[in-house]
């Protein structure tokens, strides 16, 4: 089988067209039939002992001749093995049906000679040149020797018959190429197609690693920019300051204590920056250290409780918490008299929400002094926190924001809160 369909192929190579594969295969097919025939009545009629020398010679010329056009092919002189061909089968065909089938009206087969020439040939001139000669190849024989006396043979018919056929395939082979034609440039235009997309497509699929490579610059530089506000100047003059105060009234242990707590806190912040999440409980613990630090200004009249529920095992973006608990304390209990209470819960439940409670002056008072003292004291890191907070929610989809809420008693201020929700990361 494998022998078979390289001779079938012979002739075709990767560079060939589609036409020519084509032509090549019914070209080495019709080469195939013709010898199989040949040899099978050259065995026929040695079998049936009707094998005359005449006989003999042209079956094997036929033989080798069919032989020499496949190797024709195999070389690839593609044109003279088809013309060999054509030229060889009307040979064949004028001897059969004037010497060896005489009688059997095989000249009528000498349609096939034009029919042949449309199938392997583009030149038109070809064509008529074939049908010219089949038509003589028909007729001249009979009228030179009489070899067929039948009463219809000759008539103008018949060249009606080559001519009607020839045309009408001719006809059919032109729709066909046509079509073909018509097929190709449809397929171009949807190779075209196709490139233009796949060339959009290398175009969004670099415009989207731009894109998320802009988002974790823009995500560092809003970390970064968390980092220095959480790094403030007054917040490091302030905790300085107090940890000065305490080594002037020379409380030699509290002093220490709070020198370890800062360099503790400005440790964790520089570590906690490079990380996208921690653990909830370093991010408790750097609150903690925060609040214990804050607490040295506020004196005793600050109180902080810090409480979450059922958070094991939870990590949380970090270093986002922080600003909004330092916006509390510079806005809402920084001038409020008496005592001053700040209150911290995480809670996880379908998702993480941190509420963040203090009982302030509000943010309409707050307005009031800020105005009064002319000064335009942006709330630390909020715009930093709330972009990031944005980009947090396009990559995880999540429900991730913050709401602040105005609270009142009977008309009167008494503080403000604030949920921030966030996305999480489970350990387990």
């Amino acid at each position: 089988m494998n022998i078979l369909l390289q001779l079938i192929n012979l002739g075709i190579t990767e560079n060939s067209t589609p036409l020519e594969k084509k032509r090549s295969k019914v070209l080495n097919l019709c080469s195939l039939i013709s010898l199989f025939a040949s040899l099978f009545f050259l065995c026929f009629d040695f079998a049936i002992q009707q094998l005359t020398t005449s006989r003999m010679i042209i079956l094997v010329a036929e033989i080798v001749i069919f032989c020499g056009i496949l190797y024709l092919q195999k070389r690839k002189y593609l044109f003279l093995s088809r013309l060999v061909f054509i030229s060889i089968v009307m040979l064949i065909l004028f001897l059969h049906s004037n010497v060896t089938f005489k009688g059997f009206y095989a000249e009528y087969q000498y349609i096939v000679i034009p029919l042949f020439s449309i199938l392997f040939f583009d030149k038109k001139n070809i064509h008529y040149i074939f049908l010219i000669l089949s038509i003589i190849a028909f007729y001249l024989p009979n009228y030179l020797y009489s070899i067929y006396p039948e009463k219809y043979f000759g008539y103008t018919n018949v060249v009606f018959m080559f001519v009607g056929v020839f045309f009408i395939v001719n006809l059919f082979k032109n729709l066909n190429i046509k079509n073909e034609l018509a097929l190709k440039e449809n397929n171009d235009k949807l190779q075209k197609q196709n490139s233009i997309i796949e060339t959009q497509k290398l175009l969004l699929e670099k415009a989207y690693s731009e894109l998320e490579v802009s988002k974790k610059n823009e995500l560092a530089f809003l970390q970064l920019k968390s980092l220095k506000s959480q790094m403030n100047p007054h917040f490091i003059f302030n905790s300085l300051n107090s940890i000065q105060d305490l080594i002037l009234q020379q409380n030699t242990d509290a002093s220490y204590d709070y020198i370890v707590l800062f360099a503790q806190l400005v440790r964790n912040t520089l570590n906690y920056s490079n990380k996208d999440f921690i653990a909830i409980d370093k991010e408790l613990e750097f609150l903690e250290i925060y609040l214990q630090l804050e607490k040295l200004r506020f004196e005793d009249d600050f109180t902080y409780t810090i409480e979450h529920t059922n958070t094991e095992g939870l990590s949380v973006p970090s270093l986002i918490v922080q600003p909004f608990i330092e916006n509390a304390l510079i806005h809402g209990l920084l001038h409020k008299s008496g005592k001053k209470q700040l209150t911290i819960d995480f809670t996880f439940t379908d998702d993480l929400l941190c509420t963040v409670i203090d009982n302030g002056i509000g943010r309409k008072e707050a307005k009031k002094i800020q105005a009064r003292q002319g000064g335009r004291h942006e709330s630390f890191a909020l715009e930093a926190i709330q972009q990031r907070l944005e980009i947090l929610k396009e990559q995880y989809g999540t429900a991730v924001g913050y709401q602040v809420f105005d609270l009142y008693d009977n008309g009167y201020a008494t503080g403000t809160k604030v949920e921030i929700r966030m996305p999480f990361q489970k350990k387990y």
